[in-house]
């Protein structure tokens, strides 16, 4: 048992001498001789359960790494940018959006009637339709109607004519019922609109051939020598839960070619006719300086996004330096420079009076000559895109 017992218990190992590892050194590459190094243990020189962890490292030799050289690419010399002349559309009707309303009637509920201010420089006609198609390819001939249109008005030149006239009976004026079906004007289908607005005029060509207003037929194919603007429109609650009309777009039609105008934001602050505070002129003061240098008026549109937000110097130093909008940030593909008529001084004031020699007919004709030259509003506010 005493054998048994003795062979059961451990003996004790012999201690070994640690190991180390040495690691052959690598091919050396290529080059000049280099003296004969020792090997460099690195590591702690710890003993862990009988084993030594290290190993052979080359010593660091420092080198001057010199990158190889980068490939130039020629780079294009830059094109100065080019300025180009646009040609000035002038629209002589012009329907203002923002006056377009409907008034209901008091004695008949669901039923409304459509108001609007619009100017004119030369006589024109208006024709109101509900529900209506345009077609572009027939020289944007009004079809397909669904019920017939307003017996067209014709005006003589001014601005803000009033529709319908003041004291104009019901069948002179535009009357929608949206307590039947008020789907059918909520929105456009296609090409079908729910209320469309014509104005029309004689172009000076056209005028200088004979052509009349009386020749036209309602809802034609238009006519090269015939200038006008369509605004088309539909019906939609406000925020209260009103009806209210929405403009869609405006078009106008010179010289046989059809426009979409286009809004240019910044343009806004122009004189609406109505007299100010002196608050509000000053706030509108503000708003028309250029956004950069804060003295100068803003007369220059960043493309596409419509922006008035600069003066016409700012906007060439812009150019060089950025390619943002100060407004959105989005890209710049042209500036447009729109040169502002001021409005008539004193001294064209006088010349007017002088000129009507006290006869009050004369006198409105001279002012509304100088109006139409300095008023934005006609076909001055928007650019203008081929369609």
């Amino acid at each position: 048992m005493g054998n048994q017992a003795s062979r059961g218990r451990n003996r004790p190992q012999q201690e070994q001498p640690p190991q180390t590892f040495a690691y052959p050194p690598p091919q050396q590459v290529q080059g000049p001789p280099q003296a004969q190094q020792e090997p460099v243990l690195y590591g702690p020189q710890s003993i862990n359960n009988g084993q030594m962890y290290g190993g052979w490292r080359p010593p660091y030799q420092q080198q001057n790494f010199v990158p190889p050289p980068m490939p130039q690419t020629a780079q294009a010399p830059q094109q100065p940018q080019e300025l180009t002349q646009t040609a000035t559309i002038r629209n002589a009707v012009n329907l203002k959006k923002n006056t377009l309303k409907l008034v209901p009637l008091s004695d008949s509920p669901g039923k409304f009637s459509i108001h609007f201010v619009f100017d004119a420089s030369t006589p024109c006609r208006l024709t109101c339709f509900v529900v209506g198609q345009e077609d572009p390819a027939e020289g944007c001939r009004i079809n397909g109607m669904k019920y017939p249109p307003a017996l067209p008005g014709f005006y003589g030149k001014g601005l803000g004519h009033i529709y319908p006239k003041p004291g104009a009976p019901l069948s002179e004026q535009v009357i929608i019922d949206l307590s039947q079906n008020p789907e059918e004007l909520a929105a456009a289908k296609g090409d079908e609109y729910p209320l469309i607005f014509r104005l029309e005029t004689i172009s000076e060509k056209g005028l200088a051939d004979g052509h009349v207003l009386e020749e036209l037929e309602v809802g034609q194919k238009q006519q090269v020598w015939v200038q006008s603007q369509t605004t088309f429109a539909c019906v939609a609650k406000n925020e209260e839960g009103q009806h209210m009309c929405k403009v869609l777009k405006q078009k106008i039609w010179v010289e046989g070619i059809s426009y979409e105008l286009q809004e240019i934001y910044g343009m806004e602050h122009a004189s609406d006719g109505r007299v100010k505070t002196q608050h509000e002129r000053e706030e509108d003061m503000e708003e028309r300086l250029c956004v950069i240098c804060l003295n100068k008026d803003r007369d220059t549109t960043v493309l596409p996004c419509r922006h008035m937000c600069m003066c016409h110097e700012c906007a060439q130093e812009l150019r060089k330096q950025t390619s943002k909008c100060p407004i959105c940030r989005n890209h710049v593909e042209s500036l447009l420079h729109i040169k502002m008529q001021q409005k008539p001084s004193n001294k064209q004031v006088a010349a007017a009076v002088a000129a009507s020699g006290g006869d009050a007919a004369k006198l409105t004709d001279e002012f509304q000559k100088l109006q139409v030259q300095q008023e934005k509003a006609v076909g001055g506010t928007s650019g203008a895109n081929n369609v």
